[in-house]
């Protein structure tokens, strides 16, 4: 009788277990259900009316600089909303210099204040690009201040555009240099017994070496070196153009800083001062009264500013235009962004996905008014498969007459730099990371790792060539062929870059084998065909579209048309929405729960990396470490 009660008590308590986690399951999605709903209220409330003196324009973003905006139904924004809790959101680098330029024509608008306290930054090339916009507002005469308590390295480059930078009395300016850093797993992999089968091409094809090594190649190691340090001189050159200060001022040698540290007792706020990174230092009273004093008050007795996403939401749209003849417009240029991992399939939460984009391009080839194409690249690559259509769909435009023209951001790597290389032109910053000219694939098998616990697979096959469970060896036969087939997609990859670039198949190999280049290194190789940024892009495409009319057609005014996937629409997005961020809630609570520190966020990124991987054919061009530059 006892047992059957104990069976019995443990059954309700069992019962007890999966209630409390299905009510807590379906409470989180109620509670994401409703956040999102209270964002999309956000989303559709009404234009605001901004009229007479509105001050400064604030320039106060909490959070990063990306080329795509944040999703408008993201949890998150409604849950900072709710708690008045900071949440780091993401930023259209375009719609920043949307606002700056308009702010700068805008009558109501008297000066530009940068609040850079909660800029978790941006990639130089998108920073540059805001500063470039900013010394465009300058020439109407109108004043730039920037102010932080502390300035982070990004932070402090987007300030020094400014006429003025104030600095907190106990602030400090951290400039430090660059590091790009990846985790290796070899000996991990080892002692859990799994075997991965890499095949790969390119001597400096760097993005399997964390399942390889435990540390970095040599050859990684230089090139990674080559480029890192390029990227840091020009930081440094930027700075020292803005501020007015030598280059060598910008970040001394350590022995150097520590030397003049010392002489100031320690004191790096004196520093700042001393290098001239900052204007003035003052408290955060004083800057309001500085504030006050360049623009007003408003009736709450602080100085007199509209903030960004005020002004941004009172302008017309960027991606709709100011009516429907926008959408009308006989010449357009379509915009098309691919910023993310490169994923076959629909764009999801892992990555843009290959047919989603190959969708955007087809409409822009069926738009009779669409006479020419900018497509963004902001990517490291990912699936061959991926990249491959999106490329073909691509060279169907061109076929057609509308020329392609690539605008390069951050990085256009591996498959990045596949889908550009036929295009007609291609525009990179100087700070872009491109090439990585290179493919691979990787098959993990678990045989040992199963064995520990006692577990064999055995089978039977009907060829040598059948691909593998997982927990059972490669054959030889298998082995070979896939790594033939890699070599074939190398030789396919060089002959795509050798038409689309008009150089010998030899000439990219003598820049290929996985290497990265900065962009004005490959600007030199003529891996591209400009340096510059989005804008000239833009100008670049009209050009050549110009060159396709009829003389009696040609034109100065042509529509710039975002061309974007709303094909979810408004259920869809929400539940892709939920669950996305179901998903983050859990993994988030976690690592919490458990006290991990944030550098298992690293861990947990660069592990699942390998889970975006979904090739059908299992090849891979991608640039692992492209994307972590600090």
């Amino acid at each position: 009788m006892q047992m059957i009660v104990k069976f019995l008590k443990c059954c309700w308590k069992g019962l007890n277990f999966i209630r409390d986690v299905v009510m807590n399951i379906v409470f989180l999605f109620f509670v994401l259900l409703l956040a999102a709903i209270v964002s999309l209220t956000t989303m559709v409330k009404e234009k605001p009316n901004l009229t007479g003196d509105q001050g400064a324009l604030l320039v106060n973003l909490n959070g990063y600089l990306a080329d795509e905006r944040e999703d408008g139904l993201n949890w998150r924004n409604a849950l900072k909303k709710l708690n008045d809790e900071q949440v780091a959101s993401q930023y259209s680098t375009f719609d920043v210099v949307y606002a700056i330029e308009n702010a700068a024509n805008d009558e109501r608008i008297k000066g530009l204040v940068l609040d850079l306290n909660y800029l978790d930054g941006g990639d130089l090339p998108a920073l540059d690009y805001v500063g470039k916009a900013i010394r465009d507002f300058q020439k109407s005469g109108k004043k730039v201040i920037a102010y932080a308590d502390n300035y982070s390295q990004s932070q402090y480059f987007l300030a020094s555009y400014a006429d003025e930078i104030y600095l907190n009395p106990i602030g400090e300016v951290g400039i430090e240099g660059l590091s790009a850093q990846n985790l290796y797993f070899k000996s991990m992999l080892e002692k859990l017994e799994i075997t991965p089968h890499v095949f790969r091409v390119g001597t400096y094809k760097s993005a399997v070496e964390p399942l390889l090594r435990d540390d970095m190649s040599p050859e990684a190691k230089a090139n990674t070196e080559q480029w890192l340090g390029t990227m840091w001189s020009n930081y440094q050159e930027r700075i020292a153009e803005n501020r007015n200060i030598a280059k060598n001022s910008v970040l001394p040698e350590a022995g150097v800083y520590v030397d003049e540290l010392k002489a100031l007792n320690g004191d790096i706020t004196a520093y700042a001062q001393k290098h001239k990174f900052v204007t003035q230092v003052a408290s955060r009273l004083k800057l309001s009264q500085n504030l006050t004093a360049l623009f007003g008050e408003n009736e709450q007795n602080e100085p007199k500013m509209v903030d960004f996403d005020t002004y941004l939401a009172a302008l017309p749209d960027r991606l709709k235009g100011d009516s429907s003849d926008f959408v009308q417009a006989k010449n357009k240029i379509a915009v098309i962004n691919i910023e993310g991992t490169i994923v076959d399939g629909e764009t999801n939460e892992q990555g843009v996905g290959g047919d989603s984009i190959a969708q955007l391009l087809r409409e822009a080839y069926k738009d009779k008014n669409v006479k020419a194409v900018v497509l963004r690249v902001n990517s490291p690559g990912g699936s061959a498969f991926a990249s491959e259509v999106i490329r073909q769909e691509a060279e169907n435009l061109q076929t057609a007459g509308k020329p392609v023209v690539v605008s390069m951001g951050a990085m256009a790597a591996s498959g990045g730099y596949w889908i550009s290389s036929t295009a007609d032109y291609i525009v990179a910053d100087k700070n872009t990371l491109t090439g990585s000219i290179g493919i691979f694939a990787v098959l993990p098998t678990l045989e040992n790792t199963i064995k520990k616990a006692g577990i064999s697979a055995d089978g039977v096959t009907t060829s040598a060539l059948v691909s593998p469970s997982g927990f059972s060896p490669l054959t030889a036969e298998l082995k070979d062929s896939l790594q033939l087939q890699i070599e074939h997609g190398y030789e396919r990859f060089l002959s795509v870059v050798s038409k689309g670039r008009s150089l010998t198949k030899q000439q990219v190999d003598n820049v290929a084998q996985g290497r990265v280049w900065l962009g004005e290194d490959a600007y030199k190789m003529k891996l591209v065909d400009e340096l510059g940024d989005f804008d000239t892009a833009v100008r670049k495409a009209q050009e050549l579209a110009n060159g396709k009319l009829a003389e009696s057609e040609k034109t100065d005014t042509f529509s710039v048309e975002w061309i974007t996937d709303e094909n979810t629409g408004l259920l869809g997005g929400l539940m892709k929405n939920i669950t996305q961020s179901s998903q983050n809630v859990i993994q988030n609570a976690v690592l919490k729960t458990m006290g991990l520190p944030k550098e298992v966020k690293q861990l947990q990124k660069q592990l699942g990396i390998l889970t975006q991987f979904n090739d059908p054919k299992g090849q891979y061009l991608y640039c692992l470490n492209c994307s972590e530059v600090k």
